[in-house]
């Protein structure tokens, strides 16, 4: 079997505490989605100060770097994340786990990992508590030591004789930061590790039901694979996101996200394509909040990634009674600046919606991309007028507006109104019906 040596690497080592109790006592698919959470705070963390994952087993994660300052401020981010994560967890859900540092020459097999840093590694940890973070004197003496400051707490016993000093990071008094929160400040925007359980759960549970009904699911797989054949020639069979494409192509949104959440970690899930295709398999889910997510975060980069299906899923939000409210400026804002022209269609088709917030929704976005006809001011007007339910600061807004609208049925409506007395918005409608009047009148001149 071939071998390969790197020298110099420093090796990251952590397990969780308390692992072996916590999954005596829990079933098979609580130990996997506490598993599941463990890689998706910490994993993001290790990618994103460039270490690499080694080796997984259960708890446990080896990971390596070239730089041991890169290495030593990952470990103290993965504490401050998971601190924070347990924080405002419920006691099932909190992780905690030990971490410890290693430097020297690494061989590498296949399926495995060997050399003296492996061993101290793992002496290392065996010495470590919850939330700590220790390091080899090797690691120490190469990194830059003004960034993490640290405190000599024993010694280690080098396999051919000798000793080496173990060190520990040193914590602050914030339980929420104990690290201080620079280096996972560094970071920036880490995925979202419960979108990322929840993918992976439902991926898994897809895979299960897949293996279970075998018999029927061959056939319809078959006819998947079928029907992406072009797609995936095109694209590479092994590509992600081709295979996502084949699945939301054959309405199958659940295996679509379970193929991009594959390249959480990487930055082409960063990419306007992959946050589009995750933005309609969650819209397609009924996950309504992470899919605008997506496709905002889509056109921040490239309006023009989203295509016309993307446009009308976010549209449809508009006519959504679960889109949260607080989001809707949002929203506007998007299709009204950000996308503009392109989204009028998908938000006229709004006007015609059942629910007379959507319509006058509608309206708004349409009237701040510079889309809003007369027809579309006259289509609200009729629709909402005949509301008998229709506030009266609700019906003097829309007299106001059918002032501006041009045209013999504007007119007749303004006069209708007109007729009415003292009824809300009468007195708006008279006033717009004599303006209009001193404009012919100055028009004759």
């Amino acid at each position: 079997m071939k071998k390969r040596s790197e020298k110099n690497l420093v090796l990251l080592l952590s397990d969780m505490k308390g692992f072996t109790a916590r999954t005596s006592r829990q079933t098979r698919e609580e130990n996997a989605r506490m598993l599941a959470l463990h890689d998706a705070l910490l994993l993001p963390v290790l990618k994103g100060y460039g270490g690499r994952k080694l080796k997984g087993l259960g708890d446990a994660l080896l990971g390596a770097f070239l730089s041991p300052t890169d290495a030593v401020l990952c470990a103290m981010a993965m504490q401050d994340r998971l601190a924070s994560w347990n924080a405002g967890a419920r006691p099932g859900d909190r992780i905690e786990v030990r971490i410890a540092l290693s430097q020297g020459e690494v061989r590498r097999t296949r399926f495995d990992v060997h050399g003296e840093a492996v061993q101290l590694a793992l002496m290392a940890e065996a010495r470590a508590e919850a939330g700590e973070v220790l390091l080899t004197d090797a690691v120490y003496l190469s990194m830059s030591k003004s960034e993490a400051p640290t405190e000599v707490v024993g010694e280690l016993a080098l396999g051919g004789g000798g000793r080496m000093r173990l060190r520990r990071a040193l914590r602050g008094p914030d339980p929420v930061v104990p690290y201080g929160g620079a280096a996972l400040a560094r970071l920036r925007r880490l995925p979202d590790p419960v979108r990322a359980v929840r993918l992976r759960v439902a991926g898994e549970t897809v895979l299960e039901i897949v293996r279970k009904r075998a018999v029927w699911a061959a056939a319809g797989l078959l006819l998947i694979a079928a029907a992406a054949g072009e797609r995936a020639s095109r694209g590479g069979e092994s590509d992600p996101v081709v295979r996502a494409q084949a699945w939301l192509s054959s309405r199958q949104p659940l295996p679509a996200l379970t193929e991009l959440d594959r390249l959480a970690d990487t930055p082409r899930a960063q990419e306007p394509e992959v946050q589009v295709l995750r933005g309609k398999a969650e819209h397609a889910l009924g996950q309504l909040g992470p899919a605008f997510a997506d496709f905002a975060a889509a056109a921040a980069q490239d309006p023009a990634a989203l295509d016309a299906g993307a446009i009308s899923d976010l549209a449809s939000l508009l006519d959504s009674e679960t889109f949260p409210s607080l989001w809707r400026p949002a929203l506007e804002r998007l299709l009204a600046e950000q996308i503009g022209s392109p989204a009028a269609p998908a938000v006229r088709r709004l006007l015609s919606s059942p629910r007379p917030g959507t319509r006058e929704d509608a309206l708004r976005v349409l009237e701040a991309m510079g889309e809003a006809s007369d027809a579309d001011r006259l289509a609200l007007a009729r629709s909402r007028l005949a509301d008998p339910h229709l506030s009266c600061a609700s019906r003097r807004a829309l007299v106001r507006k059918l002032g501006v609208v041009q045209g013999d049925e504007a007119r007749s409506l303004l006069q209708r109104i007109a007729g009415e007395g003292h009824a809300c918005g009468s007195a708006e409608a008279r006033d717009s019906l004599r303006r209009r009047q001193a404009a012919r009148v100055a028009e004759a001149r």
